[in-house]
């Protein structure tokens, strides 16, 4: 970064209520299929693996569309996600909530994983800087590693990530430089207290900025 070959980054983190505190059933409380759900407390690492909360994926939704709306609403994103699962009720909420954009154009979101032959066969058009669909693409690990999307200006973690190298091999996928595109720098928005575990400044430089907004600040910090 300071040698001024990989692009500089911003930090977005967002804590959750429920994944600060948690979330426990009702008592007899049933899930969508009518089965109990067990009594006990689910913490953030449940969430989107054995407990699905519609209304937690709404809210990530939301924040990474209201971001987008501040930046430029055509600027590339990836979001990971736990699974293909997750990764399809991403793209949904997210389409939910960029129903103008995706009438205009239905790839402007679109779920790029190895069992989706549409959306693998959009991703030459995602990292393409030339390209404008797919705007926003939601994975699980997809496009991990091998894949250089040079244009990339948003990173959303709403992954767990166990290992510092699958950290550095996704946010790899935000570091190059291409000022021609309006490429200078990035953005991480993590849902997922990642940046916390991994922060590693002898490798990746320190963030130009950390921001954590609170549940009624607006996503983007005030200079963006």
């Amino acid at each position: 970064i300071e040698d001024g070959f990989l692009a500089p980054y911003k930090v977005i983190r967002i804590d959750l209520d429920r994944d600060v505190d948690g979330w426990h059933p009702r008592l007899g409380e049933l899930d969508r299929y009518g089965t109990p759900i067990p009594d006990e407390l689910f913490t953030a690492r449940d969430f989107d693996r054995t407990l699905v909360l519609d209304e937690r994926t709404k809210v990530v939704a939301w924040r990474v569309s209201e971001y987008l709306r501040q930046i430029g609403r055509y600027q590339k994103t990836i979001v990971f996600c736990e699974d293909i699962e997750h990764a399809e009720r991403m793209r949904h909420a997210i389409a939910n909530q960029n129903g103008d954009l995706v009438h205009e154009n239905r790839r402007y979101v679109m779920r790029i994983t190895g069992d989706n032959p549409a959306g693998k066969a959009e991703l030459d058009n995602f990292i393409s800087p030339e390209e404008r669909y797919p705007v926003v693409a939601t994975t699980s690990k997809l496009l991990n590693t091998g894949v250089d999307a040079q244009t990339c200006h948003l990173i959303v973690l709403d992954r767990t990530i166990n290992s510092m190298t699958e950290f550095k091999q996704i946010i790899g996928r935000g570091t190059r430089i291409r000022e021609d595109f309006g490429k200078t720098f990035f953005t991480i928005m993590d849902f997922r207290n990642v940046t916390r575990l991994f922060a590693d400044p002898d490798f990746d430089g320190l963030p130009v900025q950390i921001y954590e907004p609170g549940p009624h600040d607006p996503t983007a910090p005030g200079d963006e």
